[in-house]
């Protein structure tokens, strides 16, 4: 069976296209497109333009599978719906002009196919997983490959970025009120208390740091633990706002160089709350979640 799954996401919208076999799956084609679905949102609502990026995003994305003989097309929606009063509207419309019909996840679901795509291609049995998102952050706790809790935070690397950030790169001022901002929202948060030594990161902006610590660090590319040290390292060199740093970013991630600063205080800041002593970036996450809750239907 060949299965595409689509991610709306607040800043990037991805299409991995999966051939399944019993209980495995190939990644057949990927394709993402920095759509900052969040910019188009005012007074809580996705405006007019956004709507039509959204659209038109989805029907290049849905042109490029004309080529393959796919069996389904399935979407889903996070933070950048989920946080929109007129979200019924946007899918409606969607659904009018690509015949697509989008899920909309809450956070806790979001949280937990994030565990489920992550987990399944780890060999841990028990840690946390945090998804730096866009416009959210997911936490999971996990014990013998279960959860047993799960939150999702409205605070993300490009939510904080159209918060505080007026230009590409933040002056020191804003890094400031960044990390204050941080600091106050995961005090509310309530997260688990206990110290949890390993940290399994998800998402884009996980993975374009580990991309510049290896870049530092001269290491393979398909190398996938972090240091508490060398993420440090990483936050603090890339604070220094020179050229090294902005010419490191542009290298690994030109897509992010507006949000890497955020994304990675963000990071730097949830591994310090939870005590963490290494980190492991996972290239799976929700899409790999959805798929195996979809389609693979197996338990961790």
């Amino acid at each position: 069976m060949i299965a595409a799954v689509i991610d709306i996401g607040s800043n990037t919208m991805r299409m991995s296209v999966y051939k399944i076999e019993g209980q495995k799956f190939t990644v057949l084609l990927s394709k993402k497109e920095t759509a900052g679905l969040v910019n188009y949102i005012t007074e809580g609502e996705m405006s007019e333009e956004g709507i039509g990026v959204l659209i038109d995003v989805l029907q290049q994305f849905c042109s490029s599978l004309e080529e393959i003989s796919v069996n389904s097309i399935n979407a889903f929606a996070t933070a950048s719906l989920r946080n929109v009063a007129n979200s019924e509207q946007v899918l409606a419309r969607v659904f009018h002009a690509v015949g697509l019909k989008v899920e909309l996840l809450s956070g806790e679901e979001e949280a937990i196919l994030s565990f489920s795509g992550a987990v399944h291609a780890s060999p841990f049995a028990d840690g946390c997983l945090f998804d730096l998102g866009g416009g959210s952050t997911e936490v999971v706790a996990f014990r013998e490959r279960k959860p047993y809790y799960a939150k999702s935070m409205n605070i993300g690397c490009l939510n904080l970025y159209k918060r505080y950030v007026k230009k590409i790169w933040p002056k020191k001022l804003e890094i400031e009120e960044m990390k204050l901002f941080i600091e106050r929202n995961l005090a509310e948060a309530a997260l688990p208390e206990h110290p949890q030594p390993l940290l399994i990161g998800v998402g884009g902006t996980a993975r374009s740091l580990l991309e510049l610590i290896n870049l530092r660090e001269k290491r393979d590319a398909s190398h996938r633990e972090i240091t508490m040290e060398e993420l440090h390292t990483c936050v603090s060199f890339l604070l220094k706002r020179d050229t090294n740093a902005k010419d490191a970013v542009l290298k690994k991630c030109p897509d992010r160089i507006h949000t890497i600063i955020p994304g990675a205080l963000l990071m730097q800041a949830l591994a310090k709350k939870m005590k963490a002593e290494r980190l492991y970036i996972s290239e799976y996450g929700v899409r790999e979640g959805y798929l195996w809750k979809e389609f693979i239907k197996t338990t961790i």
